[in-house]
């Protein structure tokens, strides 16, 4: 019977944890990277639970091809100052995106390629004068890339919001890269 593979972000070591092999291990090489996204977005109103932007590529998410890492922070910074309650859908592989400003609707096919959602809620959000930018902590979020060394995701905005310019919105991921 094949170990189950388990790997995540361990707080006190700051490195990736690996019980693949009885016991637990640090792996050895562990880096830090942040990955950017900006998605096009309208400049105009949104209505609940419509997909915030089309496709967002995170390039270089993981070191090699087929790698891992372990999501541990999210950041977003909002130029609109809008502060939306915003859901991160992130996809192991290339995905056909719900058009912007249209209903979220994943194929099926695309839905069992999810690795999981990063909700952004309103509190998550540091108000300054025109703008914002939301910290979301201890994500703990695993993954493996079923190959090459982009991550994926589409955003789904849960409030109806007006947004002032197509470039309003910036994803950053922080990842722990095996």
């Amino acid at each position: 019977m094949a170990k189950e593979k388990i790997i995540w972000y361990d707080d006190s070591e700051n490195a990736l944890v690996d019980t693949t092999v009885g016991a637990i291990k640090v792996l050895s090489g562990a880096a830090s990277a942040v990955v950017t996204a900006t998605p096009t977005i309208t400049a105009g109103a949104y209505s609940a639970a419509d997909a915030l932007g089309g496709k967002l590529t995170f390039a270089s998410a993981v070191r090699v091809s087929g790698g891992s890492g372990v999501i541990y922070g999210v950041v977003i910074t909002d130029a609109a100052k809008q502060d939306a309650e915003i859901e991160i859908v992130l996809f192991d592989r290339d995905f056909t995106a719900t058009n912007d400003n249209a209903a979220f609707d994943p194929s099926d096919a695309d839905l069992a390629n999810i690795i999981g959602v990063i909700p952004v809620y309103a509190s998550d959000y540091f108000d300054f004068n025109d703008n914002s930018v939301a910290c979301v902590r201890s994500v703990g979020m695993p993954f493996v890339v079923d190959s090459g060394t982009s991550l994926y995701g589409q955003m789904v905005i849960r409030d109806g919001d007006t947004y002032a310019a197509t470039d309003d919105i910036t994803v950053k991921l922080l990842i722990l890269q095996d």
